[in-house]
């Protein structure tokens, strides 16, 4: 493996166990108009940006509602669940006391609203040297927008940084930025779906093992 300069990490089931959380909003958000969020439509959503997330539930369940309605309705739903706090993914705390000891530098890329990403990294009392939020890009995952403008940020090359991610929307985003990347899948990615990622860990302690000596 290339020596790494830089860890990149996604957040939303990366970092913090949200994903549950999120399809509960979702469902909730459904529900008024008489449909159950299907857990196979969900997994489609685990690690997109939200404007693509409320165009697959448009065309899925016939909502006359517009993206931004749609997204409008979700985030004030998604806002109170999510400021009640998000439990730290198990590895958090060691991966990056270890990054800080080791003194490499470390970003967020999410699909998430920068402002959101903030929010939890100050409840998480972490401060990485860049955040780039999925508002920032042009394009969401699985293109590789976020990862790069990540990269540049910390001011590292793309081809020394190693990513984690939880998603398969997620992964690819990272292959296709030229990354190493590393995969801890949620219940809602098969490891076989998965694209061909360098390594999958258990946990976020699995990923110390691969910044080298």
């Amino acid at each position: 493996m290339l020596s790494i300069h830089a860890v990149i990490l996604d957040l939303d089931g990366t970092m913090v166990d949200s994903e549950p959380l999120s399809r509960q909003a979702w469902d909730v958000f459904l529900q008024p108009y008489g449909y159950s969020l299907d857990e196979a439509v969900y997994a489609q959503m685990v690690g997109r940006r939200s404007d693509e997330s409320a165009r697959l539930l448009q065309s899925r369940y016939n909502l006359s509602l517009s993206v931004p309605e749609i997204i409008a309705a979700k985030n004030a739903l998604w806002a109170r669940i999510w400021q009640q706090g998000l439990p730290a993914m198990p590895g958090l705390a060691a991966l990056t006391a270890e990054l800080a000891q080791r003194g490499i530098p470390w970003a967020v890329a999410t699909s998430s609203p920068r402002y959101y990403a903030e929010q939890v990294l100050a409840r998480l009392q972490l401060q990485p040297g860049a955040i780039v939020g999925g508002d920032e890009v042009a394009r969401g995952k699985p293109a590789p927008d976020g990862y790069l403008a990540a990269a540049a940020r910390l001011g590292a090359a793309a081809q020394r940084c190693l990513a984690v991610e939880d998603s398969i929307p997620g992964c690819q985003a990272a292959l296709n930025a030229g990354m190493t990347v590393a995969a801890i899948p949620n219940p809602f990615t098969p490891i076989a779906s998965l694209p061909p990622v360098h390594h999958v860990c258990a946990s976020l302690t699995g990923v110390i093992p691969l910044l080298g000596e």
